[in-house]
């Protein structure tokens, strides 16, 4: 791909979306500003530059992709996808240590797809986060590891097992040690009850602070930043692909960890 054909379909959002529009299938004219909510005015002269680069055909009032636009679109696509994760919330990526996470899942980053961040409650400085709690609360099936401590842990996830909730909950040697020093009562009850797992990670030092899988409804990802501070972000994202990815980055600090017995 010569360099003005890479900045025809990246520097231009509008290209951008029509030719990933496009990709759906033949689309008309009508169709393609209703979809898009440009004016005609504005497009037209985009879409002028990419047929006179042989990346579209229009025929009989109806616009599609060309066979090299369908290979280059296919090919773009994970390109495209994983440019608007990080262009989504650019300062937010420029300050995320990104190295604990397995090079297979940050190949993929892309599937956290249509994703936003859930900021710091400072009416609720000192309690679970709301949103959090709300989409948690409403499960059937919890996959969750943490590698920070919070005092209202113990009673939420024991008040869900007790509901008969499945939770699988992952979390580092420190976390665990102080909740089965401080909180001993209640993790020997939360451990009897079977619908209950708890894995413990070894390692002296776990940089991602937070990984939660929903019953296939919700996925959200905490992640320190470069100082190793984690400021109670969380990405959220209801889309089956990055439930997916966080359910896979789940089972890859799980099945480092020991089995916590009563």
């Amino acid at each position: 791909m010569n360099p003005n054909l890479l900045d025809l379909v990246l520097f231009s959002e509008k290209r951008k979306a029509f030719l990933m529009l496009l990709r759906e299938g033949p689309k008309n004219t009508q169709e393609i500003l209703d979809r898009l909510q440009v004016p005609r005015t504005a497009l037209l002269p985009q879409i002028k530059k990419l047929k006179e680069q042989n990346l579209v055909i229009h025929e009989e009032g109806v616009y599609s992709l060309s066979l090299i636009g369908e290979i280059i679109i296919e090919k773009m696509k994970p390109l495209l996808d994983t440019l608007d994760v990080f262009e989504k919330n650019e300062e937010f990526w420029a300050d995320r240590k990104l190295t604990p996470i397995p090079p297979s899942l940050i190949k993929r980053i892309s599937e956290l797809g249509d994703y936003r961040l859930i900021e710091p409650d400072l009416s609720h400085t000192f309690d679970l986060n709301p949103e959090f709690v709300k989409n948690v609360s409403n499960s059937n099936h919890i996959l969750m590891f943490f590698s920070y401590f919070h005092p209202q842990f113990p009673s939420f996830f024991l008040d869900l097992a007790r509901k008969g909730t499945e939770i699988s909950l992952v979390m580092s040697e420190s976390v665990y040690s102080r909740l089965a020093e401080d909180f001993q009562k209640e993790v020997e009850e939360f451990l009897k009850i079977k619908n209950t797992n708890v894995f413990v990670l070894d390692k002296k030092e776990v940089e991602i602070p937070a990984v939660v899988v929903s019953s296939d409804k919700i996925m959200l990802l905490g992640l320190f930043n470069e100082s190793g501070r984690f400021d109670r972000q969380y990405i959220i994202s209801f889309e089956p692909g990055a439930i997916e990815w966080g359910r896979e980055l789940f089972e890859y600090l799980r099945d480092m960890s020991r089995e916590a017995k009563i």
